[in-house]
């Protein structure tokens, strides 16, 4: 009884072939606010990996100078954090940048088949 309230309530939100235009202008504004969104994600992860890459350098660099003392290993391990932040900060976008573009192809399939259905009610 809960499955078929519960898929009820997700077939009532489905968009219908008579509003196709105004769900093509709404998914092509979703779109493009997740293409700038991704654009500035890109810019932002850009310089944060480009920051921590030469921190992370010159803190092995040091680290290599001083490498009989204590302060080298420390700097080594800061270096290693550093490094591993960068990474994540990458990987967040290639994770959203996947995302986006599964998000965009789904849409254009959902858009098809709404076309089709138009189609066929039309002929009907």
């Amino acid at each position: 009884m809960a499955n078929e309230d519960m898929r009820d309530r997700l077939l009532a939100r489905l968009p219908q072939p008579e509003n196709l235009a105004g769900y093509r202008n709404e998914v092509a504004a979703l779109v493009e606010k997740n293409q700038k969104k991704l654009r500035q994600e890109k810019w932002y992860s850009g310089v944060i990996w480009g920051f921590v890459a030469g921190l992370g350098t010159v803190f092995l660099w040091q680290g290599g100078k001083h490498a009989s003392a204590p302060t080298g290993a420390y700097l080594g391990t800061f270096a290693c954090f550093f490094l591993i932040y960068g990474a994540v900060e990458l990987l967040k976008h290639f994770i959203n940048r996947s995302r986006v573009d599964l998000l965009k192809e789904i849409k254009q399939v959902q858009l098809q088949v709404l076309e089709l259905e138009a189609a066929v009610r039309g002929k009907s």
